[in-house]
């Protein structure tokens, strides 16, 4: 359950931008990878703003990548910030038993789409 909150809260920030950030717990904690791809975001505001987890005492690396990687078991298609217009996609990598409330988190809070990996990649 943890993990799973640290991965709703990661939920701040697809193809058509060709911009994407793979965001990977760098501490000893619980890991977490996820990726965000833009949709519809401003680059500029994107990688400033919608790439930087903002998680008390966990520390993150983060890669500016053209497109998230292969291997999600799931992806939140189009999601949004609450008041926030833009768009991007979330690809799961850390841990497949969190994806039924991840996806109920996508579609319901985040107002996307889920995708299995075979219909997202």
């Amino acid at each position: 359950m943890i993990r799973l909150s640290l991965l709703c809260g990661l939920l701040v920030s697809t193809n058509l931008w060709a911009q994407a950030c793979l965001i990977e717990s760098s501490d000893q904690k619980l890991p977490v990878r996820l990726c965000q791809q833009n949709m519809t975001i401003p680059k500029n505001l994107f990688s400033a703003n919608f790439c930087h987890p903002q998680i008390p005492d966990r520390s993150f690396a983060i890669s500016m990548v053209d497109a998230c990687p292969e291997g999600a078991y799931g992806v939140c298609e189009g999601s949004r910030t609450n008041g926030v217009g833009y768009q991007q996609s979330i690809y799961y990598y850390s841990d497949a038993d969190d994806a039924p409330v991840l996806k109920a988190y996508c579609e319901k809070v985040s107002q996307g789409q889920w995708r299995q990996p075979a219909e997202a990649d």
